[in-house]
């Protein structure tokens, strides 16, 4: 599932984004999707894998799996702004999300609470809490160096062919000139974002917006060429 390779696809055309779903509802809709091809041979990006990933973590070991994070990564790190978003919060100097309707700049979606607390997404950081995310995977705080070598590797599937994907657990991997380079963006509720981190040249460059239509990794890739 880190990978993309389980054969889950995503939500059905029918999924009600104003809906507050229970953790049994997203598993009967998981459950409810034919596979898109036999596990580990094809890559398609999933957000539902994530969602199952996230219930796992619950199930297993009895913490919504937002707690989990904190216990485990978030606070021994000191990301103390970092959190499951919750729009109920109060939470200083918070960021709006915006997106682009007919050249007009407008709030963002509505979505229902339950798909903010789902783990295909949905946190909120701040750029210094990504630093020290950036400089924990220097080390082996929270990842040990066989995980984040299998991690920033691109997974084989069942007949030893890389994943088409390009894709190792949770990044994309790539390079650029030579350089080689792990990545991955996001977006969500009027917001976009995107990490390259160049594991050979000590160079992360991280980009937020709050603006849903945003490109973000071009702005990246345009640092990273400087």
């Amino acid at each position: 599932m880190l990978s993309h390779t389980a054969g889950f696809t995503d939500c059905p055309k029918d999924f009600d984004n104003r809906k507050d779903y229970t953790e049994e509802d997203f598993l009967k809709i998981i459950e409810s999707i034919p596979p898109a091809y036999p596990p580990g041979t094809d890559w398609v990006y999933s957000n539902l894998g994530y969602v199952t990933l996230g219930i796992l973590i619950h199930r297993v070991t009895g913490q919504f799996f937002g707690d989990f994070l904190q216990e485990r990564v978030f606070r021994p790190l000191g990301m103390s702004t970092t959190r499951i978003v919750d729009e109920a919060d109060i939470i200083p100097n918070r960021a709006a999300g915006y997106r682009l309707d007919n050249g007009q700049i407008k709030n963002q979606e509505w979505m229902a609470p339950a798909l903010n607390r789902t783990a295909d997404g949905s946190l909120y950081f701040s750029i210094l809490d990504l630093a020290r995310w950036d400089a924990a995977l220097y080390g082996e705080k929270v990842l040990k160096e066989w995980s984040k070598r299998a991690m920033w590797t691109v997974a084989s599937l069942r007949n030893g062919t890389p994943s088409p994907g390009s894709y190792g657990f949770a990044w994309f991997v790539d390079s650029r000139k030579g350089h080689r380079l792990v990545g991955h963006g996001g977006r969500w509720q009027g917001f976009t974002t995107h990490i390259a981190r160049y594991l050979d040249d000590g160079l992360t460059i991280v980009i937020l917006t709050n603006q849903g239509n945003c490109d973000p990794q071009l702005i990246v890739d345009e640092v990273a060429a400087i």
